[in-house]
């Protein structure tokens, strides 16, 4: 469970949440402050051991970057200059952020635009280019535009 803590959740999520959570049997609960200005350090774990919950120690690397290891999720959670990542320990590969992953998206999509375009003012039409790319005719003419 990750609870994203602001001024309004504060005491709910650190006194009335973590007993709900005890009795649902919820094994690691997470409590991250992007604001700085209510949890220190900013990013906290707890874990259940016999039936109660004991802080997960964090690990500090310098002054704005630590991180913790949920085992439920095999994960490690890291604040990087106040930015909660999440990193796998076997590759030390971070997981995408929504941003990254749209970056990631729009750049494909400009990539196959390309692609498509060329096809097209090669000669071949827009069923034939659907057809080779495996794609719908609409949605060849979505990342083309109308202009085949």
């Amino acid at each position: 469970m990750l609870e994203i803590t602001s001024e309004t959740t504060q005491t709910k999520d650190q006194e009335t949440k973590p007993e709900i959570y005890l009795a649902l049997g919820v094994r690691e609960y997470f409590q991250y402050d992007p604001s700085g200005d209510y949890l220190n350090p900013i990013l906290q774990g707890v874990r259940l051991v016999n039936n109660q919950y004991e802080p997960i120690p964090a690990n500090n690397i310098a002054f704005d970057t630590l991180w913790l290891f949920s085992e439920v999720l095999g994960l490690e959670l890291h604040i990087i200059s106040g930015e909660l990542r999440f990193r796998v320990p076997e590759t030390g590969e971070f997981l995408k952020t929504h941003k990254e992953e749209n970056l990631g998206r729009l750049a494909a999509e400009s990539t196959l635009r390309s692609l498509l375009t060329q096809l097209l003012n090669s000669g071949m039409n827009l069923e034939q280019v659907a057809q080779m790319m495996n794609l719908s005719t609409l949605e060849v003419r979505r990342l083309v535009g109308e202009n085949f």
